[in-house]
């Protein structure tokens, strides 16, 4: 067993650095300023930028574009991701502890804090807030731009060097605040390069050899030609969405026979591919129900480790699976290159590493386990797909609200609409449709609610099954209150349902015509003060549950139908290679749904306990990582039946309250990860709010003392008992859990 004799923590605890004993671990405050920061900027590009910053550069950069809010004007990530300072976040009270402006005042319960900060709060309280002195800003202080992995490289060695803590930032765009943090070295990806930009997709049909090279330089095209796809992109650690999309929409547009490739990514322009991709990624937009989720499309991996070593890794070996759409993975290799300051990349040399490396326990954790906390991804190549047609189609309750229509949908109606919604995305066959058919179709969480369907006639597939299950219905509404006059305007008259065809891809459709920023992609939602899922939890039904229970999920539906998120069931558990971190609740989840903090109690009591099993002691995994934000925890741990109160402060909602890695990965899931970070990143160099291990006791925070995880109360941890792809986790980790 793990020694925890007094000697070990204090041993683990105090660390020497440069003479001066420094507790926990980490350099903080003024010892952090102090360091020979000169040692650092010596080691970098001439060009790279490093930059001493402070709360004073975040209220000046970053505040004003958050006021227009106040002046009802739009305000846009855009003009927040290329500040100097690289501080700004795309929630201004996310660069505040815990996403609260407020995290001083510790004695206020959650629901105070909302009564006081919610939407806006005060122009007296604002400009507190605001303020640069304010103690609750959660800012680092020094930043670097890192260019190419030389950068990178020099920022980790330093930081190991001298016990720095390092945080990771693209665009900021973290619910929960993952992406910046006080004491720390900052690494802002936004000007890395950016291969998707240069380069553009990677055709692999002209591969010249068919075995895996040592350096494993074809090893994205092989594993991409294994799962039927023909070309990848690589995406550089600082590109987001809007820079990729372009870049492949610019490649279909040169290609005289037509467009040719389409990718899996996020709603909004100015995501992070790599932050969206770690936490799951959500294709509501772009297809994922066919093709999977975004953790599921990549293929290999570029990293600077907390070790200092610059990788890549990536699967080598796999097997046909006829249960799931990709080979599952049987074996996964990695390599190191020993000069990373070498710009020139053609000159980089590949090769075995000098010590052992768990790049099968790497390839598990990053994909699905979070951004931020395994080390600094480079790069990633993901696979592309053939180019469908884009058309959109709005929900069919839209059309009950649209003025032209002057209908009053009577329950009876309603309750019949999202009756169909079910059956198109999670039991076609009612409906006399192909799976096929029902998995081209996905929609995001945000209005105006619509579906975005891929393949030519995908729209028309939809209209047709709703006109005709109005029709075949039409006696059983009628019976039920709905007018026939009503339903025949529905089905034939001024409210059937159009389908859109203008665009030809999900880039076109989100380019921005005019403006300051006319031709890059919007940021949907824009900017807001608040967090985006400040007050809102959001848990993941699974598709089983649903269709066993039609009548009881309809009633959720009635709820709040229209913002939830529709990117899961179809292909999504099965368009994987067995190897990734993703809960059982998420890969077999049908939608997920949204709620208030407040309707969470009763969530919990209704709906929850007939949807997972809660009688064991493993919590299950319930809630998506993508759209968690600050608040968002699991049920009491000694009644999970009962959600975490909002009359309660902060510290007793995480002290009494599943922690929220638990309610994202399960007791289970958790745990493999937490000891694949403690093998990874002993020292916790790496240590994001929310992220793997960061729920660990405080006084084992930054101290790296291979403490046995905390398993916050919630019973103990079955890890043989439960469902494990033991494949994708190493000996190694394995026994560190248990010893």
């Amino acid at each position: 067993m793990r020694i925890k004799g007094i000697a070990a923590l204090l041993t683990a605890a105090l660390v020497i650095t440069d003479g001066r004993m420094v507790l926990g671990g980490k350099v903080h405050g003024e010892e952090l300023a102090a360091l020979p920061w000169a040692d650092l900027t010596d080691e970098l590009l001439s060009s790279t930028v490093f930059k001493d910053t402070s709360p004073i550069d975040f209220v000046a950069e970053c505040v004003p574009e958050f006021n227009k809010l106040l002046d009802n004007i739009r305000p846009t990530q855009h003009n927040l991701v290329d500040q100097p300072s690289g501080l700004c976040m795309n929630q201004l009270y996310c660069a505040f502890k815990s996403c609260n402006p407020m995290a001083n005042e510790e004695d206020k319960t959650l629901q105070e804090r909302w009564d006081t900060y919610l939407p806006y709060g005060t122009e007296q309280n604002r400009q507190k807030w605001v303020n640069a002195n304010n103690t609750s800003y959660n800012l680092p202080s020094q930043v670097l731009f890192p260019k190419f992995a030389g950068d990178a490289a020099a920022a980790v060695a330093f930081a190991k060097e001298h016990n720095v803590e390092i945080s990771i930032k693209n665009s900021g765009h973290n619910y929960a605040g993952a992406s910046t943090k006080k004491d720390t070295l900052l690494l802002n990806m936004n000007q890395y390069k950016p291969y998707a930009s240069d380069d553009g997709p990677i055709e692999c049909e002209t591969l010249q050899s068919t075995e895996m090279q040592n350096d494993l330089s074809n090893q994205a095209c092989m594993l991409a030609l294994a799962r039927g796809k023909s070309a990848t992109i690589r995406v550089g650690g600082g590109e987001n969405f809007d820079k990729v999309y372009r870049a492949l929409k610019a490649f279909n547009d040169e290609q005289l026979d037509g467009y040719k490739y389409h990718m899996v990514g996020g709603a909004a322009g100015t995501v992070s591919p790599m932050g969206w991709s770690w936490q799951g990624g959500l294709g509501g937009t772009t297809a994922g129900r066919m093709y999977g989720f975004g953790v599921d499309q990549v293929l290999q991996i570029e990293m600077i480790l907390p070790n200092g070593r610059h990788v890549r890794f990536g699967p080598t070996a796999w097997e046909d699976d006829s249960s799931f759409l990709f080979p599952k993975t049987t074996q996964v290799s990695g390599v190191c290159n020993d000069n990373p300051s070498e710009e020139d990349e053609s000159m980089w040399t590949w090769k075995a590493c000098p010590e052992d490396i768990d790049f099968a326990g790497l390839w598990y954790a990053v994909r699905g386990g979070g951004g931020g906390t395994w080390g600094v991804v480079l790069s990633a190549h993901l696979q592309l797909h053939d180019y469908l047609p884009l058309e959109l189609i709005p929900f069919p309750t839209t059309q009950f609200r649209n003025p032209s229509c002057g209908i009053d949908a009577p329950e009876a109606l309603l309750r019949a609409s999202w009756g169909f919604m079910i059956d198109f995305l999670l039991n076609p066959s009612a409906l006399s449709l192909s799976d096929e058919e029902s998995n081209s179709c996905g929609a995001p969480s945000n209005s105006p609610p619509a579906l975005f369907c891929y393949g030519k006639g995908s729209g028309d597939v939809f209209v047709s099954a709703w006109k005709k299950f109005l029709i075949n219905k039409n006696q059983t509404l009628y019976s039920e209150g709905v007018p026939y006059e009503m339903i025949n305007k529905l089905v034939t008259g001024v409210c059937a349902l159009p389908v859109i065809k203008a665009a030809r891809d999900y880039t076109d459709l989100i380019l921005a015509r005019t403006g300051e920023f006319a031709g890059k992609a919007e940021d949907t939602p824009p900017p807001s003060l608040p967090s985006g899922n400040e007050k809102s939890n959001n848990f993941l039904v699974p598709k089983k549950w649903v269709l066993e229970n039609r009548d009881v999920a309809i009633n959720l539906f009635m709820l709040g139908g229209e913002s939830a998120y529709y990117a899961f069931g179809g292909n999504t558990a099965i368009s994987y290679d067995q190897c990734s971190s993703l809960s059982d609740g998420h890969r077999d989840a049908g939608f997920m749904f949204f709620a208030t903090q407040g309707d969470y109690i009763d969530i919990y009591r209704d709906f929850v306990p007939g949807m997972y099993d809660v009688t064991t002691s493993n919590f299950p995994g319930i809630i998506g990582s993508n759209h968690a934000g600050p608040n968002n925890l699991g049920p009491l741990k000694s009644d999970w039946t009962k959600g975490c109160p909002v009359d309660w402060t902060q510290k007793e909602r995480e002290s009494k309250c599943i922690p929220q890695q638990e309610a994202i990965y399960g007791s289970v899931t958790l745990a493999r990860l937490e000891a694949i970070k403690e093998d990874i990143d002993p020292m916790y160099m790496f240590d994001c709010y929310k992220c793997i291990g960061n729920n660990r006791e405080p006084d084992n925070k930054n101290t790296g003392n291979n403490q046995e995880p905390d398993k916050s109360g919630s019973g103990r941890l079955d890890f043989w008992g439960a469902s494990t792809n033991l494949l994708c986790v190493s000996l190694a980790a394995l026994i560190a859990l248990w010893f």
